[in-house]
């Protein structure tokens, strides 16, 4: 008996600790700009391309609702049903003021590790709300795209290709002589 007591006890002990921990009634917790700023960069990602949306303004606070405007193939969003037009609510019970905020959460989260998505499918309204388990992949290179990657790399290789093939004049130490003016001799 004493200890379904005591269970008890902590039960309520852990639920009064969550619930001060939330910052409206929703249960919803606002990540700020500035924790945005110190969260760690885990290469986190959905592979959902977002933006956003609508924003929600509760006592105490004021978050963003982030809308998919597309999703990767073969990504964790893909994995989880996510389509275009969906809109994302939280990520393990945080929203965010800003889709920079948004992403500098998911950038911090392990990759492999599940979390919680609550989100309004494309056409709906908050009654059709759900939540889904996402596992996060790993990002292709933290602040860039894979493809920003793709058109670094063609740029490069064009430019070592031209390089070979001779498109670059010889290097001289003196400029070359620019048309209609006479060069002056050194006396």
């Amino acid at each position: 008996m004493r200890h379904r007591e005591a269970a008890l006890a902590l039960a309520l002990v852990l639920a009064a600790l969550a619930t001060a921990r939330a910052d409206n009634a929703m249960g919803y917790r606002l990540v700020t700009a500035q924790e945005a700023q110190s969260l760690p960069r885990s290469g986190g990602a959905l592979g959902l391309e977002l933006r956003g949306a609508e924003m929600i303004r509760e006592p105490g606070m004021t978050f963003e609702i982030m809308q998919v405007s597309r999703v990767h193939d073969r990504s964790p969003g893909a994995s989880a049903g996510f389509h275009p037009g969906d809109e994302l609510i939280s990520v393990n019970g945080r929203v965010f003021p800003s889709l920079k905020v948004f992403a500098a959460y998911v950038g911090s989260l392990q990759p492999g590790r599940p979390v919680n998505v609550d989100y309004i499918p494309a056409g709906g309204g908050p009654a059709q709300a759900q939540r889904v388990q996402v596992t996060p992949g790993q990002s292709a290179a933290p602040g860039m795209s894979t493809r920003e990657k793709v058109a670094i790399g063609v740029g490069a290789a064009a430019l070592f290709g031209c390089y070979e093939m001779g498109c670059f004049s010889h290097r001289s130490s003196a400029p070359p002589p620019v048309q209609g003016y006479a060069q002056q001799q050194p006396q």
